[in-house]
C-alpha cells in the first residue's frame, strides 16, 4: 500500500506540471507579439494549437488505456515531452513555435487518460477515488499556477526560460514515475471493431450527449476570460492596481471545494450540485458585467474557479454512471473538454472583455437552465 501512495503521489505531481502547459503561454502572449513582430492573435494560436493537439491526443489515447503497457507509455511519453519543451526554448521564430507546441501537446496528452487507467489496474479500491480526485484536482490547480510560474519566469529572465525550465520539471516527472511505477501488465492489443462499437454506444446515448455538451463549455470561460483579461491589460489597463501574480493566486483558494467531493456527495445529488455549480459561474460574473472593478474581476475568478472545481468531476462522474464504455466514453468527453477550451482560447483575441463579462454568466445561466434535461 505504501508504494501505491509513492505511486499516486508521483501521478499527482506529473498532473500538475503536464497540464499547466495548457496556461502557460497566456500570460506571454502579449510578449510574444511584441518580440515576433505578429498579432496578439496569432501569439494567441500558441496556446489554441497545443489545446487542439492535446484535445485529439487525449481522444487518441483514451481509446488505447485498456490496451496499452501503460507505464511504458507515459514513461516514454515523459521522456519525450522533456525533449520538445527544451526545443521549444531554442525556437528563433513563432511558426517553429507552433509546430512545436502542436508536437508538445499531442505528447502531454500521453498522461491524463493513460494515469487514470492506471490508477483503477494497480490502486487498490481505497485510494482509486483519492487519487483520482486529487489528480483531476492538480490538473484545476494547473490552471492558475502555470500561468503564476510562466510569468514568474518570463519576467524574471525571458519566455525561453519558461521552456527551459518547464523541461527541467518534466525531466523531474519522468524520473519519478521511473522510480515509483511498477511494470504494467501485458498488453490484449488493438481491437477496432470493439473501439468502434464503443464510440457509438457513447453518441446514442441522449444522457451522455447532453453531458457532452455541457462539458464542452467548462474549461471555454477559462480560457476565454483570461486570455482576454491579459489583452485588456495590455490594451486598455496597463496600470493594473494589484500585482497580477497575487490576483491569480487568489484565484486559486476557489479550488478547496474539490478536495470535499466526497462529503458533499454524501449530502447532495450529483445533478444538484452540477447545476448549483454552473449557476454559480453565471453569479460570479454578474458584478463584473454590470461594473467592471478590480473587486468584480477577482470575484468573477473566483467563483469560475470555484464553479470548475466542481463542475468537472460531477459531469465525468454522470459519464461514469451513464455511459456503457467507460474508457471511451471518458475519451470522447476529454476530447469534448478540451476542444471547448480551444474555442475559448481562439475567441480572446476577437471578442472585447465587456462582451466576454456579458456572455459567460449568460452561457451559463443557460446550461444551468439545461442540466434539468439531466437524470437524478
Amino acid at each position: 500500500m505504501a508504494k501505491q501512495t509513492i505511486s499516486a503521489a508521483a501521478l499527482i505531481y506529473c498532473a500538475v506540471f503536464v497540464a499547466s502547459s495548457l496556461y502557460v503561454m497566456i500570460p506571454l502572449h502579449p510578449l510574444l507579439s511584441e518580440t515576433y513582430n505578429v498579432s496578439i492573435g496569432n501569439a494567441s494560436l500558441t496556446s489554441s494549437f497545443f489545446i487542439l493537439a492535446y484535445a485529439f491526443g487525449l481522444l487518441f489515447f483514451g481509446f488505447l488505456a485498456d490496451q496499452l503497457p501503460l507505464s511504458r507509455i507515459m514513461l516514454t511519453g515523459m521522456a519525450v515531452l522533456t525533449l520538445v519543451t527544451a526545443a521549444i526554448a531554442l525556437a528563433d521564430t513563432i511558426e517553429s513555435i507552433l509546430l512545436l507546441r502542436v508536437i508538445q501537446g499531442l505528447l502531454a496528452a500521453s498522461f491524463a487518460p493513460l494515469a487514470f487507467g492506471y490508477c483503477f489496474r494497480s490502486f487498490a479500491p481505497s485510494l482509486q477515488g483519492l487519487a483520482i480526485a486529487l489528480i483531476n484536482t492538480g490538473f484545476l490547480f494547473a490552471g492558475v499556477f502555470g500561468q503564476i510560474v510562466s510569468a514568474a519566469f518570463a519576467d524574471t529572465f525571458s519566455v525561453s526560460s519558461v521552456f527551459i525550465a518547464f523541461s527541467v520539471f518534466y525531466l523531474s516527472c519522468f524520473i519519478f514515475l521511473l522510480f515509483t511505477l511498477q511494470p504494467s501488465a501485458k498488453a490484449n492489443g488493438l481491437q477496432l471493431k470493439k473501439l468502434t462499437a464503443s464510440i457509438l454506444s457513447c453518441l446514442r446515448n441522449r444522457i451522455v450527449r447532453s453531458l457532452y455538451l455541457i462539458a464542452f463549455f467548462l474549461l471555454f470561460p477559462i480560457m476565454l476570460f483570461y486570455g482576454a483579461f491579459e489583452i485588456y491589460l495590455y490594451t486598455s489597463w496597463p496600470e493594473f492596481p494589484i500585482p497580477l501574480q497575487l490576483f491569480r493566486a487568489i484565484s486559486l483558494i476557489g479550488i478547496l471545494p474539490s478536495f470535499f467531493t466526497s462529503i458533499v456527495l454524501k449530502k447532495f445529488r450529483v445533478k444538484r450540485v452540477l447545476r448549483l455549480h454552473l449557476a454559480i459561474m453565471a453569479a460570479g460574473f454578474l458584478p463584473a458585467a454590470v461594473h467592471l472593478n478590480v473587486g468584480t474581476i477577482a470575484i468573477a475568478s473566483f467563483f469560475m474557479i470555484i464553479s470548475t472545481s466542481l463542475t468537472i468531476p460531477m459531469v465525468v462522474l454522470l459519464v461514469g454512471r451513464h455511459a456503457t464504455a467507460g474508457t471511451s466514453a471518458v475519451a470522447i468527453y476529454s476530447f469534448t473538454l478540451l476542444s471547448g477550451a480551444t474555442m475559448g482560447s481562439a475567441l480572446a483575441p476577437i471578442l472585447g472583455f465587456s462582451v466576454v463579462l456579458l456572455l459567460i454568466p449568460l452561457l451559463f445561466t443557460g446550461l444551468t437552465i439545461f442540466a434539468r434535461v439531466l437524470p437524478d
